[in-house]
């Protein structure tokens, strides 16, 4: 089944490029021209991903990001950005955006973020047999991609819960932020390894009391991170 993308940018030229060239990729495509039709399409419509820009009139994109996560905390979302100050990506990742890409950008590149981000959107049986992995209060649920906390289920988005699963699977174990962005978005991302950092510090607001006295995920300085191994 082709794989639906949704588009939504102002500017008809970009909408118009990127949707010949999504089309001849496989994908199908559904647009919009703001962030309030970016939240009406999560609503209504079977979406896989979203490729959302982020100056757009009447709600822009980090005001849609917000309200798509309230309703859809799994969908993937890729920023779509002229911006290419650090802060402005770090607010999109902190919000919960799985990647972002600053224009202008090649249609190659956008394609093999979209793969990627969707790949890593969905658990891999053949790498996760149990069903669940518990550890102390958090339990993970590989078929149906949830993490619960005490009972009650986190808001995580896809690149979060990757991370998790990496570092859990191994309590102990450092892995260096090379590594978690290889695990959690693959190879092609080696270059973006500080943004693990946000993606860490969102996780540890999820899940710990106190996250700046963390109880699972540990920083190992100068290197990265561990999962607790007394949990």
């Amino acid at each position: 089944m082709r794989k639906v993308i949704a588009i939504i940018d102002d500017e008809g030229k970009i909408r118009d490029t990127i949707r010949t060239y999504l089309q001849n990729e496989g994908f199908d495509t559904i647009e919009g021209i703001d962030g309030f039709a970016a939240v009406q399409l999560v609503k209504n419509k079977s979406v896989d991903l979203i490729l959302l820009d982020v100056m757009m009139p009447i709600m822009d994109g980090f005001q849609a990001l917000r309200e798509i996560r309230s309703i859809h905390r799994k969908m993937p979302v890729i920023m779509l950005t002229a911006k290419s100050e650090e802060i402005d990506k770090l607010l999109g990742l902190e919000m919960g955006a799985d990647d972002y890409i600053t224009k202008p950008f090649s249609m190659r590149e956008l394609v093999a973020r979209i793969k990627t981000v969707l790949r890593r959107s969905e658990p891999d049986p053949t790498e996760e047999p149990d069903e669940l992995m518990i550890r102390g209060p958090i339990e993970i649920n590989f078929h149906t991609y949830e993490v619960k906390l005490n009972d009650t289920l986190l808001n995580l988005t896809p690149t979060e819960y990757k991370i998790l699963v990496t570092l859990a699977q191994k309590p102990g174990r450092v892995y260096s932020r090379l590594q978690l962005m290889n695990s959690a978005m693959g190879e092609a991302f080696a270059n973006y390894e500080r943004s693990i950092d946000t993606h860490v510090s969102n996780l540890r607001k999820k899940i710990e009391k106190d996250p700046a006295h963390p109880e699972f995920i540990h920083t190992v300085y100068g290197i990265g991170y561990r999962f607790g191994e007394t949990t």
